[in-house]
């Protein structure tokens, strides 16, 4: 078995399309059977303040000192590397959110063994339908479209049920010393930083699938 351990944060473009990529990839060289996926919380910004207000741009603009057609082109980029994957990012239509709230939904999922759709779920929610993954309602929304139980849901996630694997998440995130992500690390030896290109993700399969 593959295992792969991946920090990422839902609130980032760049996971979106590392995810999906590595997707693609297992998806490819047919290693779906042989690959076990753990996903683990990153928080680009812990302590970000939910803004429905706000665009992503300005939120850049504001707190990044990012120049605005920087940004701007940035998006676009992003954009057209999702069009390729087959990903429909509208960057205009972001809710600046807190995901605290989305990642403890994703250790529930985990526990239920739907980590990985939840995910997914959670990154087309915030990049292509404008939601916001701050919102109990909302979040409770996608836990049923992924096929979760829900009755205890807002216990789960308020209630401190995940808040030891989530503490234990960022710590080892800061004992690898990742400043960035999404990273991915496969089978304890082998580690990729950041969206690279699908064949970068099919040689790191290949690799470790050869080494077992």
């Amino acid at each position: 078995m593959i295992h792969i351990e991946v920090w990422s944060d839902i609130a980032c473009p760049f996971c979106y399309l590392g995810l999906t990529k590595l997707q693609k990839a297992i998806e490819n060289l047919s290693l779906e059977d042989q690959v076990k996926i753990d996903l683990h919380t990153f928080l680009l910004n812990p302590g970000l303040k939910t803004d429905l207000k706000q665009s992503i741009s300005a939120y850049l603009h504001a707190h990044k000192q990012i120049p605005i057609d920087q940004i701007d082109q940035m998006n676009e980029r992003i954009i057209a590397q999702g069009k390729i994957l087959g990903l429909d990012f509208r960057m205009d239509q972001i809710v600046v959110a807190n995901t605290i709230k989305a990642h403890l939904l994703l250790h529930e999922a985990n526990e239920q063994g739907l980590q990985w759709p939840a995910k997914i779920r959670l990154l087309k929610a915030y990049f292509t339908e404008g939601k916001n993954i701050d919102d109990m309602q909302v979040l409770q929304q996608l836990a049923v479209e992924v096929g979760m139980k829900t009755d205890h849901l807002d216990l789960a996630i308020l209630g401190g049920k995940h808040s030891r694997t989530f503490t234990q998440d960022l710590q080892e995130a800061q004992d690898l010393g990742l400043r960035g992500v999404p990273y991915f690390i496969f089978n304890r030896k082998l580690a990729i930083h950041g969206a690279r290109e699908l064949s970068v993700f099919e040689q790191a399969l290949t690799n470790a699938a050869q080494a077992q």
